[in-house]
């Protein structure tokens, strides 16, 4: 059995906190091992816990949150910090990662694309995700290292993956269809769909696409619905 994801969640509202700890666990891969409501917390629960993955809100009670990025990176886990925030600020952005955070989303990102944030920044990807399209890409294309393509990726569900990665091998859409029990007008919609996200048009676009975020390989063995 594949272990969870260990995630310590971090923000002063309690409501907050329940309504992600909720949806984290009702996921198999993903477990709320903790919480912190202040900012004295955070590095005693993260000490004892030794999560993979800290979600922390920027605006804590007790102190500013970016001392802190910095202070989880001598944790023996060495987990990767989730900034969750209502802030959409560039510059709130590139502080946060500059103090070593993996990911900065906003608090009005979708449920599936918070989860898919989370799973990115478990597995060492950088993701941001703002609440304008266009500021996410400009912010990415800034601090992003030179790989804007993660932006797009945290917003995949996981069976528009199993259609990219199989698009990206040179599969027409009946053959991708029979291999994942859709019907040739499904797999049409879901090449829509990626191609609406990604901003990709031609197979060539799908191919590089796929190779750039590590997608043009084997299909996994899940066949999740979206």
């Amino acid at each position: 059995m594949t272990a969870k994801t260990r995630v310590v969640l971090v923000d002063d509202h309690a409501m907050v906190r329940a309504g992600v700890r909720l949806l984290l666990n009702s996921q198999a891969d993903l477990e709320v091992v903790g919480e912190a409501g202040q900012a004295a917390e955070v590095l005693p629960v993260a000490r004892q816990l030794q999560p993979d993955v800290v979600v922390l809100d920027l605006s804590l009670p007790g102190g500013p949150s970016l001392p802190l990025v910095r202070e989880l990176q001598s944790i023996a886990s060495h987990p990767q910090v989730l900034i969750l925030s209502m802030h959409d600020d560039p510059a709130y952005v590139r502080a946060a990662l500059g103090a070593g955070a993996r990911g900065y989303v906003v608090k009005t990102l979708k449920v599936d694309d918070l989860l898919q944030a989370i799973r990115d920044v478990a597995r060492g990807r950088l993701v941001i995700d703002l609440d304008d399209p266009e500021l996410t890409a400009s912010v990415f294309q800034t601090v992003g290292r030179g790989r804007p393509h993660e932006v797009g990726r945290s917003r995949l569900s996981q069976r528009e993956e199993q259609v990219l990665r199989l698009l990206s091998q040179g599969h027409s859409n009946l053959k991708i269809s029979e291999q994942l029990d859709l019907s040739p007008k499904t797999v049409a919609t879901y090449r829509a769909r990626l191609g609406e996200k990604l901003g990709l048009k031609t197979t060539a676009d799908f191919v590089r696409y796929a190779n750039d975020v590590g997608l043009g390989h084997s299909l996994p063995p899940e066949s999740p619905t979206s």
